[in-house]
Parts: C-alpha cells; sequence; structure tokens
C-alpha cells in the first residue's frame, strides 16, 4: 500500500516537471493591458474619444466608466493561457534599426475571433519597455463581417477600427481612438 502512495506521487513528479518542460513563455499581454487599464483608472485627467465615421470627426471627453467598457475590447477570452499557448505560435523580429523587437503571436484556427498578436518593445533601453500591442480580430455574425484592427500604445493612447461587411455591400468603417497622454 505504501510502494505504491510513493510510487504515484513520483508519477505526480514527473508529470509536472513534463508540463514545465512544455510550457511556453509567451508575454503575458492580458496582465500587461490590464496593468495599462489600470493605470489610466489611476490618473487626475480627462480623456479624449474622437470618433470617425464617413470621414467626419466628433471629438468628447469620456470618463472611466466609459473608457473602461471600450478598454474590454483588448481582453480577448483567447488571453488564457491554456487557449493561448495552445492556439497560437510565436515569432520573433529583432529590428537593429529601429533598436526594437516584435513578438508575433498567430493562430491557423479561423474559428478564433483573435487572429494576431503583435507586441513591440523598444531594446534600446536597459529594460525592454513595450511601446505598443497590436491586435487583429475577425468575427462573423448572421450574414455580417466584423474585422477589428486595435492598437494600444503605451501609456497615451489606443484605437480601434472596425469594419463591417454585410453581404455584397460595402464596408462601413468606424475608429475610436481615445487619448490620455502626450503622443
Amino acid at each position: 500500500m505504501v510502494t505504491g502512495f510513493i510510487s504515484s506521487c513520483g508519477h505526480k513528479k514527473k508529470n509536472k516537471v513534463a508540463e514545465e518542460k512544455n510550457k511556453k513563455n509567451y508575454f503575458p499581454i492580458a496582465n500587461y493591458i490590464q496593468s495599462e487599464i489600470s493605470y489610466v483608472d489611476s490618473l487626475p485627467i480627462g480623456i479624449t474619444k474622437y470618433t470617425t465615421r464617413e470621414n467626419k470627426t466628433d471629438t468628447s471627453y469620456i470618463k472611466f466608466p466609459e473608457f473602461n467598457k471600450i478598454a474590454e475590447e483588448f481582453i480577448c477570452d483567447e488571453f488564457k493561457q491554456e487557449v493561448f499557448e495552445k492556439e497560437f505560435s510565436e515569432t520573433t523580429f529583432l529590428d537593429q534599426t529601429t533598436n526594437s523587437a516584435t513578438l508575433t503571436y498567430s493562430t491557423k484556427n479561423p474559428k478564433l475571433e483573435l487572429q494576431r498578436v503583435d507586441v513591440i518593445a523598444n531594446t534600446n533601453t536597459t529594460a525592454n519597455n513595450v511601446t505598443s500591442i497590436y491586435l487583429e480580430k475577425d468575427k462573423q455574425r448572421d450574414d455580417t463581417v466584423i474585422q477589428e484592427k486595435l492598437l494600444w500604445r503605451t501609456r497615451t493612447s489606443f484605437e480601434i477600427i472596425k469594419s463591417k461587411r454585410c453581404r455584397a455591400q460595402n464596408p462601413v468603417t468606424e475608429q475610436i481612438k481615445l487619448v490620455w497622454g502626450v503622443e
């Protein structure tokens, strides 16, 4: 009885070591964006919202609840570790000309809304600072295809461009940009 328990403990340790070995060391995108949202929530400033439709731009100031609601677009279910590590692969590009590194995460699973993520970091400093995060999403709602391109600029702003195409009609595009820092 005791020997069976000891051998089963050894088996569990081997499985845990194998899991640790297979674990991918991906950049924690959701945590990073959450920290950025918390940072904005802590600021005693106004947030400027620019909404562009049909080449017309409206400008307004918004409060934190509206900011948080719009920023939720950057938090995806696909960022859950078990989904992200299984469905996405990582490629890295180091650009010595711009002193930047780009981590690109992409999937071959067309059923996922999130299709691509680029994390861009400045390598010119001692702490590789993330300068931006770019996301691409594709959604299908009945007969409408929605493509989203989202760009988060660290400590300054974010943009969301949505393009909706219904059947054979021309796409309708809307751009929302929120600014809280100096660009």
